[in-house]
C-alpha cells in the first residue's frame, strides 16, 4: 500500500509544484517506485501521457523526476480554459465536456469517483506525492474543493503547507490558512516549508519559533530562491513576466509570436541553448532569424490578430529576406488560407482569414486527436506528440510521413513544407518537435548556411538540463528540510 504525502499551498504559486518535482525525485534516487499525483489542474500547456491522454504539462515533468513513464492517472481532471468562464475538462485524458463553474460544481461526485479511481490505480507505488492547487483554504470554494485537503483526507496523506516569503506577508498567510481550515483538514497537516527565502536564516528564526507556538505545527524548513532551477513553465500567465530567453551573444536569433491564448508554449524552450529567443507581440516587426508561431487553444482568434496587424505582410517580407518559419499545431493553422468553425468549437468566430501562406485550410470537426506520435523527415524519424481538433486540407509538399500518429487529417501524413522566396515554412501539428536534436540541427543549420556561420553539431541539452534541475533541487529539499516527520 503506498504511503501518500499531499504539498498544498498558501496560494498559488507558492511552490508545491517544484517541491513534489524535488520529492519525487529525491525519493526516486533512492530506489523507491514513486508515482506524482494532481486530482485536478488548469492549465493550457499539457502533454501526451502514454495511454494517448492528456496530462498538465507539470504532472508530465514530475513523472519524468519520478522516474516514470507519465500516466492520466497522474492528473485524472485537466482544465483547460476557453473564454467567457468556460473551460473544456479533460477526465483521464480525453475529451469530457466544456463547462462554466456552475456545471462543474454540480458534477462534482463525478469527478470525485474519477478521481478515486485514480487513486486507486497507483496503490501500489511505494509512494504518491500529491499536489494540491492554488490555496487549500478558499473559504467560498472549500465546500466543492476536490484539488486540495478533501483528497488528502481520503488516502489519510500527510499534507505539508508551503508559503512564499518572497511575496512578504508569510507568517499572516501560514497563521490565516490554517487557522481558517476546517478541524479535519487542519490535523492533516503535518509540516510547514517555507519557500523562495534570500538573505540570512538567522533573521527568520525569531518568527519561525512564534508560528510554530501559534499553530503547533513544526517548521520543516526553508527553501533558498533557486534562480538555477530550470523547469517547463505551466502557467501561460508566466510568459507575460518573460522576454526574452537563452543567450544574447547567440549569432542565432528566434522570434517567438506571444498568441493571445498561447498554449503548449514549451515546445520553443530546447532552443535556448543554441539561440536567443525574443517573444514578440503582434505589432512588433520580426527582427529574428527563425519565426514560430506556436501552439494555441484558440487558432481562429489568433488568425483574427494577426491579420488585423497586417502580420502576413510582415511574414512574406521575412521570408523574402531568408526566414525560416515554423507553425506549431495552431500555428501551422494560421498559416493556411481560412480557418472554418461552424460549430463554434474554438469561440464566436465561424470564418476566418489565414496568413494565406500555405495553400491549405483547416475545419474544425471530427473529434479531438491526442497521441504520442512519429513522423519521418529526410530519413530521420522524429518523436511528437498531437493535442488538436481542427482538420487541415493542404495542397502543399507535405513534412512528415506519419508512422503513428493522425497528422492533418489522419491521412499518413502531417505538415506542409514550402520555399518562399528565399525563405523556407514549415507547418506541424507534431508538438515536440525541435525536442529532436536531427530537427533542430537541420533549423539552425539552414540559418548558419544563410549568415555564413559555422554548422552546428546540436546535442540533447534540454533533456541535460530538465535532469540536472531535477538531481539539483531534489539536493536542495534534503539539505534544507527535515523530512523524518513524513517518512516515519
Amino acid at each position: 500500500m503506498a504511503n501518500y504525502i499531499m504539498v498544498v499551498g498558501t496560494s498559488s504559486n507558492s511552490g508545491k509544484t517544484t517541491l513534489v518535482t524535488g520529492l519525487c525525485r529525491l525519493l526516486a534516487n533512492q530506489g523507491y517506485e514513486v508515482a506524482p499525483f494532481k486530482s485536478q489542474n488548469m492549465s493550457l500547456n499539457s502533454r501526451v501521457a502514454k495511454e494517448d491522454g492528456e496530462i498538465a504539462v507539470a504532472q508530465y515533468t514530475q513523472s519524468l523526476a519520478a522516474k516514470q513513464e507519465p500516466s492520466i492517472h497522474f492528473n485524472p481532471i485537466l482544465l483547460k480554459p476557453k473564454g467567457n468562464f468556460i473551460s473544456q475538462v479533460i477526465v483521464h485524458g480525453k475529451p469530457f465536456r466544456n463547462m462554466n463553474y456552475n456545471e462543474y460544481r454540480e458534477n462534482k461526485n463525478f469527478f470525485l469517483k474519477k478521481i478515486k479511481e485514480s487513486l486507486e490505480k497507483l496503490k501500489d507505488y511505494d509512494y504518491v506525492i500529491m499536489e494540491g492547487a492554488g490555496s487549500c483554504c478558499e473559504l467560498n470554494l472549500l465546500e466543492d474543493d476536490i484539488a486540495n485537503l478533501r483528497i488528502a483526507e481520503i488516502v489519510k496523506a500527510k499534507a505539508i503547507l508551503v508559503a512564499d516569503i518572497d511575496r512578504g506577508g508569510v507568517f499572516a498567510s501560514i497563521y490565516g490558512t490554517l487557522k481558517l481550515l476546517p478541524e479535519r483538514w487542519r490535523k492533516l497537516i503535518k509540516g510547514i516549508v517555507i519557500n523562495k527565502f534570500r538573505g540570512n536564516l538567522e533573521v527568520l528564526k525569531d518568527g519561525i519559533e512564534k508560528i510554530e507556538e501559534l499553530t503547533g505545527v513544526e517548521v520543516l524548513g526553508v527553501l533558498p530562491y533557486d534562480e538555477h532551477l530550470t523547469l517547463p513553465e505551466e502557467d501561460s500567465q508566466s510568459l507575460s513576466q518573460i522576454k526574452y530567453l537563452g543567450d544574447k551573444r547567440s549569432k542565432i536569433t528566434v522570434d517567438v509570436v506571444r498568441f493571445k491564448k498561447i498554449a503548449n508554449f514549451s515546445d520553443i524552450d530546447p532552443l535556448r541553448f543554441e539561440s536567443f529567443i525574443r517573444f514578440i507581440d503582434f505589432d512588433e516587426d520580426i527582427g529574428g532569424d527563425i519565426l514560430i508561431l506556436p501552439g494555441s487553444r484558440s487558432s481562429t482568434t489568433e488568425a483574427h490578430y494577426l491579420n488585423k496587424n497586417n502580420f502576413s505582410e510582415k511574414v512574406r517580407e521575412f521570408l523574402k529576406e531568408g526566414g525560416i518559419l515554423i507553425g506549431i499545431c495552431g500555428g501551422y493553422q494560421t498559416l493556411g488560407e481560412k480557418l472554418l468553425d461552424p460549430n463554434n468549437r474554438e469561440n464566436f468566430l465561424e470564418e476566418v482569414e489565414g496568413l494565406k501562406i500555405l495553400e491549405a485550410k483547416t475545419t474544425f470537426e471530427g473529434e479531438k486527436v491526442i497521441k504520442n506520435s512519429i513522423g519521418v523527415f529526410k530519413n530521420y524519424e522524429f518523436l511528437g506528440y498531437e493535442i488538436h481538433e481542427g482538420r487541415t486540407y493542404t495542397k502543399e509538399r507535405r513534412f512528415l510521413k506519419i508512422k503513428r500518429g493522425f497528422g492533418d487529417c489522419g491521412d499518413g501524413y502531417d505538415g506542409s513544407i514550402k520555399k518562399v522566396g528565399e525563405g523556407l515554412v514549415i507547418g506541424t501539428y507534431f508538438h515536440g518537435i525541435l525536442e529532436n536534436t536531427k530537427f533542430r540541427e537541420y533549423i539552425l543549420n539552414k540559418v548558419c548556411e544563410r549568415k555564413g556561420l559555422d554548422k552546428i553539431e546540436v546535442k540533447d541539452r534540454y533533456r541535460e538540463m530538465l535532469e540536472k534541475s531535477f538531481n539539483h533541487f531534489a539536493k536542495v529539499v534534503k539539505e534544507n528540510l527535515n523530512l523524518e516527520i513524513l517518512f516515519s
